[in-house]
This record gives C-alpha cells, sequence and structure tokens, in this order.
C-alpha cells in the first residue's frame, strides 16, 4: 500500500513561515499519511481512532498529541463524526530553532524517539488556552508579517515543549495517579502480538499478581484488565475492518477473540453495529467523501 508522505507528494507548508494550519472536521481529516515536517494537534471535539505507528489509541476532547515525521497515522470512526482537530504543522529547521532556544536535548530526544506520539489530556481550561493560540497562529498565517508570524509561532510552539510535555511524565508520577511501571505495561498492551496472548501475556509484563493488577486497573482507569485487552482489540478489529478486505473470521482470530460469538457480542456491545454492518457503514462513507 502507497502511503503519501505529506510536504513532499503534496505541499501543505505555508513557504514563507514555514507553518501549518488546519482545522479539520471528521470528514475532512486525511487518509493514513506520514509527513516531512512536525505538527501539534488537539482534539477540539469528539471521540475517534487515533491508528497511529501500527497501533490504536482512542482520542478525546482536550488530546494535544505530537506528531513527528517518523509516525504514519490517520483517524476512524468511533461512536459518532463529531470529532474534529486544530493542526499547526512546524518544519524541521523551525523545530531546530526551537529546540535550540529550550536547551534540552535530553528532554527533546524523549520526545522524538518515543515509538508512539507523545500524548497529554490537557485540562478543558488549559485546552481552551491552547485551541486560541494555535488559531492566532493560524490568522497570522494568512495575513501577517511573515517574520513576525514565524517568531511568534516559534515562541508559542516552544512554551507547549517547555508547560505540556517536557514535565508530563514527572507529574503523573508525582501525582501517583498511574505508577511508571503501569504506563510501560500499557503501552506494551497496544501491540497487537501481546493483546493475542491476552490476560496471561499482561501478567507476564507486569511481574505482579492478578490481585494486585486488578486493583492497579481499578484505581487508574475504573475497569478490569481483562476488559481493558477487549477494548484494545476491539480497536484492532475496527481498523482491520476498515483498513482490510479480510475475513471478519480471520480478523477476529488476528485480534485475540478465538470466540466468533463472544467477538460479535463484544462488538455490538461497544459500537452499537455488527462487525460486517459497520465495515459496510464506513466503506460507504469513505466513498461518499471521495
Amino acid at each position: 500500500m502507497h502511503i503519501p508522505v505529506y510536504g513532499e507528494e503534496h505541499t501543505f507548508l505555508d513557504k514563507e513561515t514555514g507553518l501549518l494550519y488546519r482545522n479539520s472536521s471528521f470528514r475532512e481529516t486525511a487518509s493514513l499519511h506520514t509527513h516531512n515536517f512536525f505538527e501539534f494537534f488537539i482534539v477540539v471535539d469528539g471521540t475517534a481512532l487515533h491508528m497511529v505507528n501500527g497501533t490504536i489509541a482512542t482520542l478525546a476532547r482536550g488530546d494535544l498529541v505530537f506528531i513527528r515525521p517518523q509516525d504514519t497515522h490517520t483517524y476512524e470512526f468511533y461512536y459518532s463524526e463529531d470529532f474534529r482537530i486544530i493542526n499547526v504543522g512546524f518544519s524541521r529547521s523551525l523545530f531546530q530553532e526551537i529546540r535550540r532556544f529550550l536547551n534540552k536535548d535530553g528532554e527533546m530526544r524523549r520526545l522524538t524517539n518515543a515509538p508512539l506520539p507523545p500524548c497529554v489530556r490537557t485540562e478543558p481550561g488549559a485546552g481552551r488556552d491552547l485551541i486560541r493560540a494555535f488559531k492566532s497562529i493560524g490568522a497570522r498565517i494568512k495575513g501577517g508579517n511573515p517574520q513576525h508570524t514565524t517568531l511568534h509561532a516559534q515562541c508559542y510552539l516552544a512554551s507547549v515543549f517547555a508547560d505540556y510535555f517536557f514535565c508530563y511524565a514527572g507529574r503523573e508520577q508525582e501525582g501517583g495517579r498511574q505508577p511508571v511501571w503501569f504506563d510501560k505495561l500499557l503501552l506494551e498492551m497496544d501491540k497487537i502480538e501481546n493483546l493475542q496472548e491476552g490476560l496471561p501475556r499482561m501478567l507476564e509484563l507486569a511481574a505482579c499478581s492478578q490481585n494486585h493488577l486488578c486493583r492497579v486497573f481499578q484505581e487508574t482507569l475504573a475497569t478490569t484488565p481483562t476488559a481493558y485487552i477487549n477494548d484494545k482489540r476491539l480497536e484492532y478489529a475496527v481498523y482491520f475492518l476498515t483498513q482490510s478486505g479480510d475475513e471478519i473470521l480471520e480478523i477476529s482470530e488476528r485480534c485475540g477473540f478465538h470466540n466468533l460469538s463472544h467477538f460479535y457480542h463484544l462488538f455490538q456491545r461497544k459500537y452499537q453495529s455488527s462487525p460486517a454492518k459497520f465495515r459496510r457503514q464506513q466503506t460507504t462513507r469513505k466513498e461518499k467523501n471521495r
């Protein structure tokens, strides 16, 4: 499958400023793609599945994501089509200017080398401030002095790194809401090969008792390990249903469901649709949007 590289096959960055601004509804978001530039995006409304680097995560209102040039991603339906994001893209050269200004090479390496794009759930007030600032950058790109626009964006984007990403892990650890080992466990359980093995693999990776693991899941995510595994498996099922022509039985088994009727039951409960109907609806939607 050919994956377009935005910035090479399609030119999106403003030539004078090295910036991009987009305010996109679900129907306007791009199919599977990668970039030759960096970007921040924040979810303004709704919820969607973010298919990125071979894994799937649920995005919701207030989520702020840092996308790197090596990331390959797209968005898919999740309950409704009110999903909307605001993107601010910036060139590699502008990123290097921000990096030099911040003088935090260790923090930057952690962000750029992470296997998945760093994502922060912002508080409502902070999210609104980010949205206003991103819109301000967009307005400057359209009608401002290019040099001043670039400088303004550089300063603000540097503050986004410093305020939301440099101290994020530390804040989480200090707050006691989610242990570091648990973060690492969830990252491992995003991988399809671990989800296929399910709870035994999770317990092996966690290296703790099942009772302790259940307590941590309940305290941090208000769910159980089994429910979490099944939700992640269903998200992968959505990916395979919409991105491949594989048979539903094959998709069920690939996602770790070895009982087809159980897969159908869980899928119906989560998406209010059978897998076959869901696939037809998404195919129809994509054909209408072409």
